[in-house]
């Protein structure tokens, strides 16, 4: 069958009758859509590697960031190493690389987004607010110890709504008790009401 492809979209798929600008003949091969992948944690790798290469070398076009409540946007800089904890004790990424390899350049999400596009990178980013950091903006250490006031959940809402503005897909949240965070206490998120 016939791809009409206008302004970088698909518009049409089948038998395609209209003249075109360019014609490419690709038959014999394989046409598609790219690969996304749902569940990745490049929420610090893409701040210093803009090809995402494990997953640009499997042929994934679209990754999903955020995931299980953890990241490190939005962030104050005096919170930055409890974000990197929750990566080491969650998704057991290494310290030292989080450390020395995240290019800060953020405090809140809309300014993460804004920094990953002045970056670049290969990949199509797709952008899931984690609400431990969320919470640990908002209830600073606290965060690990104690459910949001309804005060503190509204201005949690706003900088969600926010983000959405500036592109996030969505949030993310967990409830596994598997999640630790920093400190050996539950993952920020966990204790969310």
């Amino acid at each position: 069958g016939d791809v009409a492809v206008k302004a970088g979209r698909i518009v049409q798929v089948g038998r395609v009758d209209d003249a075109a600008a360019k014609v490419i003949d690709a038959e014999g091969q394989i046409v598609c859509p790219g690969f996304v992948d749902p569940h990745t944690h490049y929420d610090a790798q893409i701040t210093w590697d803009r090809l995402l290469s494990s997953s640009a070398e499997h042929g994934i076009t679209t990754v999903a960031m955020g995931n299980c409540g953890v990241g490190i946007a939005p962030c104050r800089p005096a919170a930055r190493e409890l974000l990197i904890d929750d990566l080491v004790t969650v998704e057991g990424i290494d310290k030292d690389v989080l450390a020395q390899g995240i290019e800060w350049g953020w405090e809140t999400f809309p300014q993460y987004i804004d920094a990953a596009e002045k970056r670049g990178t290969a990949l199509n980013l797709a952008f899931l607010a984690p609400l431990a950091p969320l919470r640990t903006y908002v209830l600073g250490s606290e965060a690990n110890e104690r459910a949001a006031t309804p005060a503190e959940t509204k201005v949690m809402a706003q900088m969600l709504r926010d983000a959405m503005d500036a592109g996030a897909w969505g949030f993310s949240t967990t409830a596994s008790r598997q999640h630790i965070g920093h400190g050996g206490k539950p993952l920020a998120a966990r204790l969310a009401s």
